[in-house]
């Protein structure tokens, strides 16, 4: 078992991202949803909170996205795949992917793609003190994960997937550009 609530700094030290996973690790719906709560407690702008989640744990469904992506070991060994999306209409407390029940929906991405960022975040922080290894990716057929996965493409808008699972191979730190190019004081 997995000690949770670790001290922060050792969850964001420990957290890189993972190609490869083992393959055989199950996560619970309950732990899923567990991780996904704390998850959606991240900021939103004017607290909208239009992003959404769908976890994806089908194997067949997963490689059907892997031929979309090209991401292959990623979605095909991981323990699921979690899509954040923005929902356009995001006005009602429906249940989430049910279709569109407006015509005209304003569009918010730039603003839609901060919340899923800081969602997501806390997701992948949340995963590693559970034990999980995650890796974001962006480079995937928007319109092709829509298809497959018959979602509204005129309420919901992909922003970010994130596979999670055990790494089969631990994740490397990434080289990080230093503190003094990146920061300044006034």
């Amino acid at each position: 078992m997995t000690k949770l609530n670790q001290p922060i700094n050792d969850v964001i030290n420990a957290r890189h991202s993972v190609r490869t996973y083992d393959g055989e690790t199950k996560i619970s719906h309950s732990e899923m949803q567990t991780m996904l709560k704390t998850a959606f407690l991240a900021p939103s702008a004017l607290n909208l909170q239009p992003i959404r989640a769908l976890v994806i744990e089908s194997a067949m469904v997963r490689q059907q996205l892997a031929t979309a992506t090209g991401n292959t070991s990623q979605l095909t060994t991981a323990s699921a795949v979690v899509l954040f999306v923005n929902d356009r209409e995001n006005l009602t407390e429906t249940k989430p992917f049910a279709p569109s029940q407006q015509t005209g929906v304003a569009e918010h991405l730039d603003i839609a793609a901060l919340d899923c960022g800081l969602v997501a975040m806390q997701f992948m922080l949340t995963a590693k003190d559970h034990g999980y290894d995650t890796n974001p990716m962006t480079g995937f057929d928007h319109a092709g994960f829509s298809h497959i996965l018959n979602l509204d493409a005129n309420r919901y808008e992909p922003l970010l997937l994130v596979s999670i699972g055990r790494a089969r191979q631990a994740g490397r730190m990434a080289k990080h550009k230093a503190l003094k190019t990146l920061v300044d004081f006034r």
